[in-house]
């Protein structure tokens, strides 16, 4: 078969080494699979048409990104491989369905592409069903919408805030409390429609319901009167008997890098944070899953324009993350950006960030460090709370328990209790309520895949879990969900302690002191958040004071938030500068001294 295939490549494409294949297939072959969208021609289809956002407009530039149905994806991926097929040239299904074994693994859409060819073979629908699939398509934004943008926002830039109240002078950050607050409840009112359109993405009704529950607190007034306290003017004497105030003032146009594994949840922080701040803030939604991002963009704009406030107050531009990234870099209309994702990307664009002038908000890796210990402590809530720490989202999550610590004479049992409680989370199609895990994405899938096998080689027992399944839990070497894993017998040279692993995999560490706790947490390059769970007061404190973390959770929820709370921020790779504001990282300080006996 390997001869066929290779005449057929010799013979029908004229490609004579196997080093020029591969180019070809890495180069030509790109099969964006699931969770991607996937550029094509109108067919007529009906479907709804999410537009961009730009000026107060909605806009159907018609050129579109197509999403499928992930409710329905998830029972049979062969769909979404169906899809991208019926977009590729011949040439291309020539590769996928006569030379599978040619096909390169160098990257993880790559190797989904060929476990699937190798497992579960060719994928067989009519157009009419890949029809039926697809559920929405995105507009594109062009080069005039991205321009017509960042020209609303300078033109807008001087009505958008007004940091001494002066009537006239624009929006008032009483004014801008007063807007959130209103497209808040208008958020909360399309409950159902949001939650829907989550679904479609992906998202599971039970993740969504704690997202939903947790975040739209967030939403309230009092959250956003929090938030501005930082804001807002600060006045004290001068020694010269006149005044000085200082308070913090927009950089302009801020432009949001929401994130693909919590569009709803950092979506909602980052979109307020930027509009209380009194930026003219531009929303790029994550490609794999646009839909959401861009519903909660087009209710906040409902809301503005019923209040007369500047059409620039939030607009929603579509498109590669790079491209954009790319383009917003280089213009110097754009005063600040925020961007979620890994610490090595993020740190690059951060460095070319400030060469550039522009204010960076990165949010970063993690690798999150929890600690049980004590003679008192519960076990059974301490268990809980781990597997919901390290579990919720399938692991996606970049503050999450990554790395568990365990005083050695409690090791046994609490793992026994992780283990009965990881195994009774359930994989499924989204629209399930009793779902709770959904499927991993496919890059942070063959990372954990490549982890876990340097894990065993290098003698890691693997106490649940371990593979990779379908929607219905059982073992599928080409499925995109993965059986939540816990591991014992961990070494520090093994990946999975070293690197961040963004999926549901947990390492179990015994350890006979806190000191060697904290040598072992703190070993981490990341530094995010992490958890302790002891009934001595002592330790608690010791742990709080010590761990190179942004965030310490004492017997609580790993993930817990609440407005009092900072908006993430980490140490070391997880973000350096430590916790932080959004609000604050997206303005600047200003300070006015006013001289005796004048009036401003």
């Amino acid at each position: 078969m390997v001869y066929l295939e290779f005449f057929l490549l010799y013979r029908i494409l004229g490609i004579k080494t196997p080093q020029l294949l591969t180019l070809f297939l890495s180069e030509k072959l790109l099969v964006r699979v699931m969770l991607v969208g996937f550029s094509r021609e109108n067919r007529g289809i009906l479907m709804e048409v999410y537009p961009i956002l730009v000026d107060g407009n909605e806009i159907d530039t018609g050129q579109y990104a197509v999403f499928p149905d992930m409710d329905r994806i998830v029972q049979d991926p062969g769909l979404a491989i169906a899809l991208q097929m019926r977009e590729a040239t011949a040439v291309q299904r020539l590769f996928f369905k006569r030379a599978p074994r040619l096909i390169p693994e160098s990257n993880a859409q790559m190797r989904y592409l060929r476990d699937y060819r190798r497992h579960h073979g060719v994928p067989n629908y009519s157009n009419d069903e890949l029809d039926d699939v697809i559920y929405a398509k995105v507009s594109i934004a062009r080069e005039s919408d991205i321009n017509a943008a960042l020209q609303a926002g300078v033109r807008d830039y001087k009505t958008l805030f007004n940091p001494l109240r002066e009537e006239g002078m624009g929006v008032t950050l009483d004014e801008r409390v007063d807007a959130l607050y209103e497209a808040g409840l208008a958020v909360k009112d399309r409950y159902e429609e949001v939650r829907d359109v989550s679904v479609k993405e992906g998202v599971p009704i039970g993740t969504f319901n704690w997202t939903w529950d947790m975040f739209t607190e967030y939403l309230e007034r009092e959250t956003f009167e929090i938030w501005g306290q930082s804001l807002d003017v600060i006045e004290k004497p001068g020694r010269d008997g006149g005044r000085n105030l200082r308070f913090r003032e927009p950089y302009g146009i801020a432009c949001l890098f929401t994130p693909y594994n919590s569009p709803l949840a950092l979506g909602i922080l980052s979109i307020t944070s930027s509009i209380l701040a009194g930026n003219a803030t531009i929303l790029k939604p994550p490609s794999k899953v646009p839909l959401s991002t861009i519903l909660l963009g087009r209710i906040f704009t409902e809301k503005f324009q019923e209040m007369d406030l500047p059409r620039s107050m939030v607009q929603v531009l579509t498109g590669g993350g790079k491209k954009l990234m790319t383009r917003f870099m280089k213009d110097p209309r754009v005063g600040a950006i925020v961007w979620y994702g890994d610490s090595e990307t993020g740190t690059e664009l951060w460095s070319n960030a400030v060469s550039l002038r522009i204010q960076m908000a990165p949010e970063l890796a993690g690798s999150d460090a929890s600690l049980v210990w004590g003679s008192d402590v519960d076990l059974d809530f301490a268990a809980k709370m781990i597997v919901k720490g390290r579990y919720l989202g399938s692991g996606q999550a970049c503050m999450a328990v990554k790395r568990l610590l365990v005083q050695d004479n409690l090791h046994d049992d609490l793992v026994q209790l992780i283990v009965e409680e990881a195994e009774k989370l359930k994989a499924g199609r989204p629209s399930n309520p009793e779902v709770t895990l959904p499927p991993v994405g496919v890059t942070a899938l063959y990372l954990l895949v490549d982890q876990m096998n340097d894990a065993v080689a290098k003698g890691a027992k693997i106490e649940t879990g371990g593979y990779r399944m379908d929607y219905l839990g059982n073992r599928d070497p080409a499925g995109l969900f993965y059986k939540p894993t816990v591991l014992t017998n961990i070494s520090q040279d093994m990946r999975v302690v070293r690197e961040e692993v963004f999926a549901p995999a947990l390492p179990v560490m015994s350890v006979s002191s806190v000191d060697e706790a904290l040598a072992i947490a703190n070993s981490s390059r990341f530094g995010l958040r992490s958890s302790i769970f002891t009934d001595d007061p002592k330790i608690r404190m010791k742990w709080s004071k010590e761990i190179k973390a942004a965030g310490v959770s004492i017997g609580q929820d790993h993930l817990y938030f609440d407005p009092h709370m900072p908006h993430l921020g980490g140490y070391k790779d997880s973000g350096i500068i430590g916790a932080k504001y959004f609000q604050e990282m997206l303005t600047r300080m200003k300070y006015i001294h006013v001289g005796p006996n004048i009036e401003i």
